[in-house]
């Protein structure tokens, strides 16, 4: 007589204990789940085992099929909000970037294009309501301990998402979301230059010395020439990401950049997340990954930069803030290489879907150190669906 096996380890069983408010939204070039912070467990390890389960993290197979999760670090983050108590503040938000195949939670950083959506969702989840009209939410980001402040749109009680403006990386067009981060530098609490030069040397197995510059401004990076890998920045992220060599250098640079900064004592106690790790060129003729033709007189620099050991599609915005930093404070190696730049103007950054347009203001002290004002970028946004997500 057969053996029917369906039955086997009903015992074991069991349906989903909980569900949980939440909403999905694309802020940028990004995806994330957010939650108010209320819904979010106190407990870490209950917090975020919960995280895990809504990503569908930690994945062998690198493609979060059992979550909302989409297989790459700019698709797995979630974020939760609160009214805030400071003056300066009216939020307050915390990002977290889930690791794919880990499921490591990492709140060493903050995410620039998801920032753009804590405003709305402040706003329509009841947080920190406002009337219709022009508004502006100040935000305190929790992992940075950085002031943004987000200036959008309502009508109807809901920010307003459609509107002409398209953004490298995005399909479409949506309403702008400007952001401003207020006096961004030294989230490692070292200032714009966290070792207080403008250029140092590196070095990486195979490659040997070359010059590279660590700017902490919304996000700290280390950035270092493409040449150094007989590279351009013309190449796509799947091409730089399929050179293993050059993986491993960039990431050595990375967890090193980190004991230089101060982040970690040593370079194996380095976060996933932060710093990161950039590749920089002079403009050349590149197509994006939309197939689009970008002439090198369009744009100052190239750019390529790792997110959780991938080349990133886009630019993170956090990371494109560093950039603008790294852009205006003169000696880095950024400002150095950067063709036809005019700091009084737009920064426009060329990287693998386009070229993001930035803004930055800087001012250069008697004792030759910098402070950093502002730094401006525009996003897009759009709240895609809200209900419950069931979790563990």
């Amino acid at each position: 007589m057969a053996h029917d096996k369906r039955n086997e380890g009903t015992s074991k069983m069991t349906a989903l204990p909980r569900k949980t408010p939440a909403v999905f939204y694309r802020g940028g070039t990004s995806k994330a789940v957010f939650f108010k912070a209320e819904d979010v467990p106190e407990n870490i390890e209950e917090r975020d085992t919960m995280l895990c389960a809504v990503m569908g993290s930690p994945d062998p197979y690198g493609r979060q099929l059992d979550g909302l999760g989409g297989g790459i670090s700019s698709l797995s983050k979630a974020m939760w909000v609160k009214k805030s108590t400071r003056n300066d503040a009216d939020v307050d938000y915390t990002f977290a970037q889930v690791g794919i195949r880990d499921g490591v939670i990492d709140l060493s950083s903050n995410c620039g294009n998801m920032t753009s959506t804590v405003g709305p969702f402040a706003i329509e989840e009841g947080i920190f309501p406002l009337p219709d009209g022009p508004a502006m939410v100040r935000m305190f980001n929790t992992n940075t301990n950085k002031i943004v402040h987000a200036h959008f749109t309502i009508q109807d009680g809901r920010a307003v998402s459609t509107g002409d403006m398209e953004i490298p990386g995005v399909s479409g067009t949506g309403a702008p979301m400007r952001l401003d981060w207020m006096d961004p530098a030294g989230t490692a609490g070292r200032g714009v230059l966290p070792t207080g030069k403008a250029q140092e040397t590196f070095s990486a197995p195979g490659f040997g010395e070359f010059p590279g510059s660590i700017v902490d401004a919304a996000a700290v990076c280390v950035y270092i020439p493409a040449s150094v890998f007989g590279l351009t920045c013309a190449e796509s992220p799947m091409a730089i990401d399929a050179m293993p060599e050059v993986m491993a250098a960039m990431e050595h640079v990375r967890r090193d950049a980190a004991v230089r900064a101060g982040m970690a004592e040593t370079p194996e106690a380095a976060a996933q997340a932060a710093p990161r790790v950039a590749l920089i060129a002079p403009p050349v003729p590149y197509k994006t990954l939309a197939g689009t033709e970008i002439r090198a007189d369009e744009y100052n620099i190239a750019v390529r930069v790792a997110s959780m050991e991938n080349i990133h599609r886009a630019v993170q915005v956090t990371g494109a803030m560093s950039i603008s930093a790294g852009l205006v404070v003169e000696g880095t190696l950024l400002n150095e290489m950067a063709v036809d730049l005019d700091t009084s103007e737009d920064l426009k950054i060329g990287n693998p879907s386009g070229v993001l347009r930035t803004r930055a203001d800087a001012r250069k002290n008697p004792d030759g150190s910098w402070n950093l004002v502002s730094t401006t970028a525009y996003r897009t946004f759009r709240r895609i669906m809200d209900g419950y997500v069931y979790h563990p």
